[in-house]
């Protein structure tokens, strides 16, 4: 049981309900987020030595039975132990855990909630089937809720509408990834602790949470889903433009929503900005314009690599209203959108293309 208990606590298992720090936190949003992780600590602490207590318990009854304790030890090395794999370590002779992993568990099940995988209102998979919308995640949760006799069958945590969220190195959109984590983690753990709950996971990360969902997110979801990954990351050449979608709501409209409603729409808002630079620097003074002058560089090479993704890679893919057949698998499928996508070694790079390409049980034409 406790190894059941330890592998459906991950995601990647059939039977995950919900995050670990959720579960231990329950409906007490006044604990802070580090309240919640000393108490995680300490229950699979417990578990832990539990399961190593009743493994040396059944080796000694095995040894007596077969009166092996001339050649057998009943002793099992702490290493030896097989939970919390991920989330812990042996050092020492003691029991590490591991935060910043504890952590970017959390955030990667806030994302699941951004995209209607998941839902703090009820357990285990809500959207996970392809073209799945949110009129069928409000369905499935107002109806759970009207079951269990909530008050109000009004989801708590919306998921985005359009499943498009873009990453980029300021809040551009009403959408924007960082926007949305920090209205999760209020939602999940109230206004009240926000700012010490948002610092805490900062402190863990070791980095700002916009910095994280830049840099660190997606190469962690990759090796969460052994390069298999559910939320697909759009990006750029040089990183200037990036968004996730959630693979089971894509539609042959995602790629069009994507090109109109934000990459153009980016070029728009920086083109606007790069106006306002300009007054600066014939208006302002001598700090205002050397700033100026620097953050126009910086816009104009951030449009012009913008231009260029539409016009060689995205505009073209939007016209041929891609499908995808998720039985198919994921490594079929990310490279029908060739490199519209963030390139992954062992996903989509040209020795994966290549390996695709010999597939016999596929349109292999689709492949780009």
């Amino acid at each position: 049981q406790i190894s059941k208990q330890d592998w459906n606590a991950r995601e990647t298992s059939w039977d995950f309900q919900q995050n670990e720090l959720l579960r231990i936190q329950k409906e007490d949003t006044q604990l802070s987020i580090e309240d919640v992780y000393d108490l995680y600590q300490a229950y699979w602490k417990n578990k832990f030595f539990q399961l190593h207590k009743n493994e040396e318990s059944l080796n000694q009854t095995f040894i007596e039975i077969y009166s092996l304790q001339e050649e057998l030890s009943p002793d099992v090395a702490l290493k030896d132990i097989t939970i919390l794999q991920q989330e812990a370590k042996i050092a020492e002779g003691q029991l590490q855990f591991q935060p910043k992993e504890i952590v970017a568990q959390f955030i990667s099940y806030a994302v699941g909630c951004m995209f209607g995988r998941y839902s703090l209102d009820k357990p285990g998979l809500i959207l996970a089937n392809k073209g799945q919308t949110l009129k069928e995640y409000l369905s499935i949760i107002q109806t759970h809720l009207a079951n269990t006799g909530a008050k109000t069958q009004a989801p708590s945590f919306m998921p985005d509408d359009d499943n498009i969220i873009p990453i980029l190195e300021d809040e551009w959109f009403e959408d924007d990834i960082v926007g949305r984590f920090k209205q999760f983690l209020k939602v999940s753990f109230g206004t009240k602790n926000f700012d010490t709950n948002l610092a805490f996971i900062e402190e863990i990360l070791g980095t700002k949470i916009r910095k994280y969902f830049l840099k660190d997110f997606h190469k962690d979801h990759i090796k969460r889903y052994k390069k298999r990954p559910i939320y697909w990351l759009f990006s750029s050449p040089n990183d200037a433009f990036n968004a996730l979608i959630y693979l089971h709501r894509y539609t042959p409209d995602t790629l069009y929503l994507l090109l109109n409603n934000y990459l153009r729409e980016y070029q728009e808002k920086l083109n606007i900005s790069l106006q306002e630079l300009q007054r600066l620097e014939e208006t302002g003074n001598d700090k205002q314009q050397s700033k100026a002058m620097r953050e126009k560089e910086k816009y104009r090479k951030i449009v012009s690599e913008l231009q260029q993704y539409e016009r060689d890679i995205l505009y073209p893919l939007a016209n041929e209203r891609i499908k995808l057949n998720l039985d198919d698998g994921v490594l079929v499928n990310y490279n029908k959108l060739g490199k519209a996508l963030k390139t992954v070694k062992g996903l989509n790079d040209a020795a994966a293309k290549t390996k695709v390409k010999k597939f016999d049980w596929i349109n292999t034409e689709e492949i780009i």
